[in-house]
C-alpha cells in the first residue's frame, strides 16, 4: 500500500501542520487502509448510484447528493432517472417539472437551476455525453470540487481526493490535522488527500467510499463509535479516548 500513496509528502504536509511525529502517523494510517476497505465490504452503505458507472447518473447523482441525505436522494433515484435518462430528456423538460421531482431534497429551485445547467453542458457543449474534465464539470451553478472530482472517480474511474464533512472529520481525528472552517474549499487539505489516496483506480474507489461510510456510521460528530472503528489503532482521537 506504501507504494501507491505518496508517504514523504503527506509526511511534510502534516508536519507543517504542527505534528513532529507526521512520518510515523502517516505510515500507521496507511497500514491500516487493508483493515478500512475489509470493513467498507462488510458494512458500507449500498446505493443505486454506486452500482453503475455511467457518467450521466454518477455525475447527476452527485449533485442531488448535495446538502442531503442518501437515503432521500435513494428514494427519487428510479424516478429521476426514468424522467430524465440522458441530458437532452433533462435540457427539454421545463424547469416545473424538475422541481416537482426534486423538491424532496430540499433546496428546490438551486437544484433545478443546477441541473438545467449540467443539463445544457451536457446536451449543447458535449453532444450528450459528460466532459471527462474536471474543470468543465464544476463550470454548472454550484458545482463545486466534490460533485466534479467524485464523477471522475465513480465514473471515468480516475483516483481523485474527495473531500467532504465525513472524510475531513475521519482525517482531523486520525491524523490530529487541524482541518480549516471550509476543508473542501482548502488547496492544502486536498493536496493532502491526495498523497494518501492510493494511486490505483479499483482501490481508490474502495478507500473514497470508505472514508464516507466511515464519518457516516462509525466516526459520527456526536458519538464516534471508536471501538467498532477499523481505525482505532492508528487514530490520534481514540487514543485520547483511552488515557
Amino acid at each position: 500500500m506504501t507504494e501507491l500513496v505518496r508517504v514523504d509528502r503527506a509526511s511534510q504536509l502534516l508536519h507543517e501542520n504542527g505534528k513532529p511525529d507526521s512520518e510515523i502517523q502517516i505510515r500507521s494510517f496507511i497500514q491500516t487502509v487493508p483493515d478500512l476497505l475489509d470493513w467498507l465490504e462488510q458494512h458500507g452503505r449500498e446505493f443505486p448510484w454506486r452500482y453503475t458507472t455511467d457518467p450521466w447518473r454518477v455525475y447527476v447523482s452527485e449533485i442531488l447528493l448535495q446538502r442531503t441525505r442518501g437515503g432521500a436522494v435513494a428514494a427519487i433515484y428510479d424516478e429521476f432517472f426514468n424522467r430524465f435518462p440522458d441530458p437532452e430528456t433533462l435540457y427539454r423538460a421545463d424547469e416545473e417539472e424538475i422541481h416537482d421531482v426534486v423538491s424532496s431534497l430540499g433546496f428546490g429551485n438551486q437544484r433545478t437551476r443546477t441541473l438545467q445547467d449540467v443539463a445544457e453542458l451536457c446536451h449543447c457543449e458535449y453532444g450528450g455525453d459528460v466532459p471527462q474534465d474536471l474543470e468543465v464539470l464544476k463550470q454548472p451553478w454550484r458545482v463545486g470540487p466534490y460533485s466534479a472530482r467524485a464523477c471522475l472517480q465513480f465514473a471515468f474511474n480516475e483516483p481523485h481526493a474527495l473531500v467532504d464533512a465525513n472524510v475531513a472529520r475521519v482525517i482531523e481525528r486520525v491524523l490530529d490535522y487541524e482541518m480549516p472552517t471550509q476543508p473542501h474549499k482548502s488547496d492544502t487539505v486536498y493536496e493532502l488527500m491526495e498523497c494518501l489516496v492510493p494511486d490505483d483506480p479499483e482501490i481508490a474507489r474502495a478507500f473514497n467510499l470508505a472514508l464516507l461510510d466511515l464519518g457516516a456510521l462509525i466516526c459520527t460528530p456526536d458519538e464516534p463509535q471508536c471501538p467498532a472503528c477499523p481505525l482505532e489503532d492508528c487514530c490520534a482521537f481514540a487514543a485520547t479516548r483511552h488515557r
